[in-house]
């Protein structure tokens, strides 16, 4: 098993959501997948247009070299079998040539194994194979080839869908508060007004912890939804119009609010994370709590969130 920045995978669970995945994006090349059984002819699916698949995940979370030894020596070794197999595979192909054979990892570190998949490309075209297109290519795509599919994907093998935050510090959280800015300057100035419920006052330690509480709510969500909205298209611009139809009510329920503002936060709180947790059942847990802190604290930077003696 190998954690990645979308989940955790093994060899089963990365070949399924694989083939998910090529059976969406390739539909419209009648994409073909190919069972292991009875025998590994090193592809595991094709499409008319030519572009044959292997998958590969690492048995372990490999140092750099280690990992591209294994991606490495994978390549090597199932291209053989497109030697071996050709007879096998001629049957299957149907008058397909392999113009690309792509080996699909979750991610490779080091760019020698470019290098690599050009020297093979060359070898195998020196070989002229009847499978093989004259300008046979062999290439390495990551898990960002197929973002768009994984949570589909993901559902269908009874998982769901991760987006790790990038990595936090405490630097950035200080830096973010001593920055003067329009965002830290409400966060701050809310976070007291929220543990005193009153406009103006005094820093507290509570209210000092509560402002970084929120910068670093504010900061880790903005990198999962920046992520969400580059990978994952369809379902950012559904998030967004859910955080802005809940904005919108945020005025009215404040009038109709009577108790203190720590109540009002907690309330709006808890809406944000049933609303988030409800819409969208294709993220894991973590994932939905990071895009629901977010959203609060940022209501509480920009302003949609107000409180009357603000």
């Amino acid at each position: 098993m190998i954690k990645t920045k979308y989940g955790d995978f093994d060899g089963n669970t990365w070949e399924a959501v694989c083939q998910v995945c090529f059976k969406h994006k390739y539909e419209e090349h009648s994409y073909q997948e190919i069972k292991a059984s009875p025998g590994d002819y090193g592809i595991e699916g094709f499409t008319r247009k030519g572009d044959a698949f292997q998958c590969y995940c690492p048995e372990q979370d490999y140092e750099q070299d280690k990992l591209h030894e294994k991606i490495r020596n994978k390549i090597t070794e199932d291209l053989k079998k497109l030697v071996k197999y050709q007879r096998q595979l001629e049957l299957k192909l149907n008058g397909t040539k392999i113009k690309r054979w792509i080996l699909v990892t979750p991610h490779y570190e080091k760019n020698q194994i470019i290098d690599h998949c050009a020297k093979k490309s060359q070898e195998y075209r020196e070989l002229k194979l009847d499978i093989l297109d004259s300008n046979f290519d062999v290439l390495i795509y990551d898990v960002d080839f197929y973002a768009e599919y994984l949570p589909t994907a993901l559902n269908s093998i009874g998982e769901k869908l991760y987006i790790e935050p990038d990595a936090e510090t405490n630097e950035d959280i200080e830096g973010f508060k001593s920055s003067g800015s329009e965002q830290a300057t409400n966060i701050i100035n809310k976070s007291i007004s929220i543990i005193e419920n009153v406009a103006s006052g005094v820093s507290t330690p509570r209210s000092d912890k509560l402002a970084r509480t929120y910068i670093r709510q504010y900061l880790s969500g903005y990198s999962v939804v920046r992520t969400f909205e580059k990978r994952f298209g369809k379902s950012y611009e559904r998030y967004l119009r859910n955080v802005n139809d809940m904005a919108e009510q945020l005025e009215q329920k404040k009038i109709f609010h009577e108790s203190t503002n720590q109540d009002f936060v907690m309330k709006i709180d808890t809406e944000v994370s049933q609303r988030i947790n409800d819409e969208f059942e294709e993220l894991d847990r973590v994932t939905k709590n990071q895009l629901s802190r977010y959203v609060v604290a940022l209501w509480l930077a920009d302003c949609p969130l107000r409180f009357d003696d603000l």
